[in-house]
């Protein structure tokens, strides 16, 4: 079961990918998310380090696992020129923060940093 954060809070920040994020945006649930796989229309900004920048949505979702610790989710909204593009609103998803390596973490944070 996941358990949502219930408030939303205002925030400004941005994030830039230091390194590739190709997988390793994610779903509610923790899966990779499909616009961020290596085979999408922005897979090429994503790869390349500095070139992706991120909107801070303001939500933490924490998945449980079976060891009574949590995964970590960040939502974010990649931030692109093209504001007409029908997918714009898609480009949402969640970025793992912190480097778990208990439950179902994988020790490795989301390789981006806060800009703003």
């Amino acid at each position: 079961m996941t358990a949502y954060l219930t408030n939303y809070k205002q925030t400004s920040a941005m994030y830039i990918n230091i390194a590739s994020v190709i997988n390793k945006i994610y779903d509610e649930t923790g899966n990779p998310i499909a616009w961020a796989l290596g085979n999408s229309d922005i897979s090429g900004i994503l790869t390349t380090a500095g070139a992706a920048v991120f909107r801070d949505m303001g939500k933490v979702i924490y998945l449980p696992s079976g060891c009574g610790e949590s995964r970590i989710l960040r939502k974010i909204q990649y931030v692109t020129s093209d504001c007409t593009s029908p997918a714009y609103e898609a480009y949402i998803g969640y970025i793992s923060i912190g480097g778990q390596t208990y439950g179902i973490g994988d020790g490795n944070a989301t390789p981006v940093a806060r800009i703003a």
